[in-house]
């Protein structure tokens, strides 16, 4: 029988709801492997509760700005869910793994990025945020959620392409990795909600893959 042995949680990197869902998660599954959306030098910079804004384009700046200011406004900061959630794993001895790709490589991609599409992007930020009603307390309904993907990808095809597309494509073959050597654990993903939807069809497609192989294994027997 096949068992579905990788649970996604979606947060909102601004949202004190996101807390609470790694909770649920963590007390409902019961997590042997814990799986966060962060690289090594994005972990360093949150435990050291600093982030270099330097390096980052204009559009990376703007973005983490205005998370800030949002995170203020909810009492949770960004990326503080991925630290709790890295904090509870290490304190109650889980194995952890980052399986985000190097913020390093996703900022060089962005450098390529045709130039108008980015001054687009800049100019129209704080209208694509405060455009409509948002409760940033919450975590956006699935339906929102895609809604919000499909006119980022609609209007900044190449930036949602560095983003989402390639970030989620380098998630799924890390937990394809993590899986292969942990067979039997149940692994536990924290990711932001914008990467859920894509990450469980991955799921879906390794489950189906697994119960293939599992009855060939069965017919060959």
């Amino acid at each position: 029988m096949l068992i579905k042995m990788i649970e996604i949680v979606g947060t909102s990197h601004v949202s004190k709801e996101s807390i609470d869902r790694i909770d649920e998660a963590f007390e409902n599954f019961e997590p042997d492997v814990i799986c966060l959306e962060l690289d090594k030098n994005r972990l360093n910079s949150l435990l050291a509760d600093e982030q270099d804004l330097s390096e980052m384009s204009l559009l990376h700046r703007g973005l983490a700005m205005f998370q800030r200011y949002i995170g203020g406004k909810t009492g949770v900061m960004p990326g503080e869910e991925m630290q709790y959630a890295f904090e509870r794993a290490h304190r109650e001895g889980k194995e952890i793994y980052l399986i985000d790709q190097d913020i390093r490589h996703t900022l060089g991609r962005l450098k390529m990025v045709r130039r108008k599409e980015k001054v687009k992007a800049v100019a129209m930020l704080p209208l694509s945020f405060f455009g409509e009603k948002f409760d940033y307390t919450r975590i956006p309904e699935r339906d929102k959620i895609d809604e919000l993907l499909e006119v980022f990808k609609d209007k900044f095809p190449e930036i949602y392409q560095v983003f989402v597309e390639e970030r989620n494509v380098h998630m799924a073959e890390s937990l394809r990795i993590v899986r292969e050597n942990h067979p039997d654990a149940n692994i536990l993903a924290v990711v932001g909600a914008a990467h859920k939807t894509g990450l469980e069809g991955f799921i879906d497609e390794i489950s189906s893959e697994s119960a293939v192989e599992e009855e060939r294994e069965k017919v060959e027997g």
